[in-house]
């Protein structure tokens, strides 16, 4: 029961969590594998479709929908490495994220945390049923964003989501077949938010990789997430408790696990701003994947960046690194980015802005870098007027891109 204790050591001890923070989720609870039941609504084929217990709700113990699949053929030796899928916002659990990671050689769970069964037609879910149907033993929907933020706190939904996902995580760790110290975590949009949090609150897992969701939520400037907070909305009170117990920055100085932070550049929900800021808060190792034409949406968010699984292997399975980019300089008196990397890029690019005003709304452009052993120096200086850049490499193979990493985004003050 070492895991218990480990998690329950790390649960909510974030630095600059307030005490309430550091209360929010029972860690020795949930570090136990939760109770299982069949369920036969949804079948998928070639996966298991099953409920798990989640935390109680309204005094009623919850049920949390979920797929679950290993990759076939004998496991490895220690079992399969496997990996717990967090939807985001309007998803459920996917088939087709299940698939994909066994096709790499993982197993792999994802669950719906809207308390939902899985409807319509989207990546794999078979039989057409409707979207949105909840079940009898269902937590909290999400409503909006932090449309129950008037709530006790075991009743708002971003609590429930993280629990059914540690949950997720301990009920991997009870079957045989899967290597519990090789077991990674995943999160979408919304997902990725709440994995980024996830990541301070549950030390077992390997690995995690937020795909476009992050933290600091409350310092973006996205008018669709800035609404939410005061002046317009919550009270001072709310959102002390947002910041101190749900957003991930109050979380992600404890995550000491290895983090894959993957999105476009120009992101239209998350932006980069406030996305670059989450990767620099991780206390662990953390790699920036930003490719610039990524669009925002589940199975893009596993199906359009390999370097998902090539970070995955690299970390369980001894497969190689990704490359890495440190934070570019300029040099005095020409405008010139130059920027140190480790790592195998075929071309590499500053991406600058000359905007101002709402990241969302902000034109970006391109310059392009030489490439030496191990810098890369852009070809021609930032123009005036430059308000933000970021240096980016790939490599080219096989008709495809792939290796692509990021720096830090500097942004350039008047």
């Amino acid at each position: 029961m070492a895991h218990v204790a480990l998690l329950t050591t790390w649960f909510g001890l974030a630095a600059g969590s307030s005490e309430a923070a550091q209360s929010t989720w029972d860690g020795a609870t949930l570090a136990k594998a939760p109770k299982v039941f069949p369920a036969t609504e949804r079948p998928a084929n070639g996966m298991r479709s099953l409920y798990y217990e989640g935390v109680d709700y309204k005094g009623k113990p919850t049920w949390v929908f979920a797929y679950y699949a290993a990759p076939q053929g004998t496991p490895p030796a220690g079992g399969w490495p496997a990996v717990v899928c967090a939807h985001g916002g309007g998803g459920t659990a996917y088939p087709n994220w299940v698939r994909t990671w066994n096709s790499h050689g993982y197993a792999a769970i994802a669950m719906d945390l809207e308390g939902h069964l899985p409807g319509g037609k989207d990546q794999g879910i078979e039989g057409n049923h409707p979207v949105g149907a909840a079940h009898p033993n269902a937590g909290p929907a999400r409503i909006d964003w932090f449309g129950d933020r008037d709530r006790p706190d075991k009743e708002q939904w971003f609590y429930h989501a993280v629990a059914d996902v540690v949950r997720a995580d301990s009920l991997l760790r009870s079957y045989p077949e899967i290597n519990p110290k090789k077991i990674g975590l995943t999160g979408i949009s919304w997902g990725g938010t709440v994995v980024s949090t996830v990541a301070g609150v549950d030390s077992r897992f390997a690995f995690v990789i937020p795909v476009y969701g992050c933290g600091f939520i409350h310092e973006s400037d996205n008018p669709g997430l800035a609404t939410w907070f005061p002046p317009k909305n919550m009270t001072a009170a709310q959102f002390n408790d947002y910041r101190s117990k749900w957003d991930p920055s109050a979380h992600l100085a404890a995550a000491k696990m290895p983090m894959l932070w993957v999105s476009g550049v120009a992101d239209p929900v998350f932006q980069v701003n406030i996305f670059t800021k989450s990767v620099k808060t991780a206390s662990g190792p953390s790699s920036l994947c930003l490719r610039p034409f990524l669009a925002h949406g589940h199975g893009n968010g596993w199906e359009d960046a390999p370097e998902i699984y090539t970070f995955a292997d690299n970390i369980v399975k001894g497969g190689p690194a990704l490359p890495r980019v440190a934070r570019p300089e300029t040099q005095a008196g020409n405008g010139i980015v130059h920027a140190k990397f480790k790592g195998e890029f075929t071309e590499a690019w500053v991406y600058f802005t000359t905007s101002g005003g709402l990241w969302k709304d902000r034109k970006w452009n391109f310059i392009q870098c030489n490439l030496t052993k191990d810098e890369l120096v852009a070809r021609t200086p930032l123009p005036p007027g430059t308000t933000a850049y970021l240096v980016y490499g790939f490599r080219t193979q096989n008709g495809g891109r792939n290796n692509h990493a990021a720096s830090d985004l500097v942004i350039v003050k008047p």
